[in-house]
């Protein structure tokens, strides 16, 4: 009896000897790339609960095994119910990590979850395409459509010259201050500008503005 004990015990220490605290593995998934979350700690393999878990936490997972990153997140003992204690509850990384051991969470062994609330994930080798949108052709012309339009303006522009003619418009801060040589009219205090240019030059400024 002595003799199998020893032989069970020499086993168990055989099989963690190499794996450090915070070291993870995937258990029961129907492939490599799939499973329950499963945490080494204190000599023994443990589950995290999936309250706060997301995919963030799961990549984080994923990456420190081999691969891309995630595409799942999963709770609720998705991949089973596993055995032992669970180890971290409210896990919360910023995708950076190393290890869920080295994100946010309640602490280790701290957790008041079930088995029925274990995570898993499900990795893969594909990577995320970046994809950039460019819409610089479109702007100014979108830009001279809102001008055009003159509605929902917050900036009031009347034109004067010498001899009095008047010409009245609006426009838009935003807008203007996305243009250094307009900073005299989008800076002035107030909601009306008023501009005095001399009269050959009048039916021009709406151009100059637009």
């Amino acid at each position: 009896m002595a003799l199998s004990w020893l032989l069970c015990a020499w086993l168990l220490v055989a099989g963690t000897r190499g794996v450090q605290d915070g070291d993870m593995r995937l258990a029961d998934g129907d492939a490599a790339n799939k499973g329950r979350v499963e945490i080494f700690y204190g000599g023994q393999w443990g589950t995290v609960c999936d309250n706060l878990w997301d995919l963030t936490d799961a990549s984080v997972v994923c990456r420190a095994l081999g691969f891309e990153n995630a595409t799942e997140a999963v709770g609720g003992a998705a991949f089973g119910p596993g055995t032992g204690p669970v180890m971290l509850d409210e896990v919360q990384c910023t995708g950076t990590e190393p290890s869920l051991a080295n994100c946010s969470s309640l602490g280790w062994l701290k957790s008041r979850c079930g088995h029925r609330q274990d995570a898993g994930v499900i990795c893969s080798n594909e990577t995320r395409g970046t994809h950039t949108l460019d819409l610089s052709s479109e702007l100014p012309e979108a830009l001279e459509q809102i001008f055009a339009s003159q509605q929902g303006c917050d900036l009031s522009i009347k034109v004067k010259t010498k001899g009095a003619e008047q010409l009245g418009m609006c426009a838009h801060r935003l807008i203007l201050s996305s243009n250094p040589e307009a900073q005299a009219l989008w800076r002035e205090p107030g909601s009306t500008v008023t501009m005095e240019v001399d009269a050959e030059c009048l039916p021009v400024v709406r151009d100059l503005i637009r």
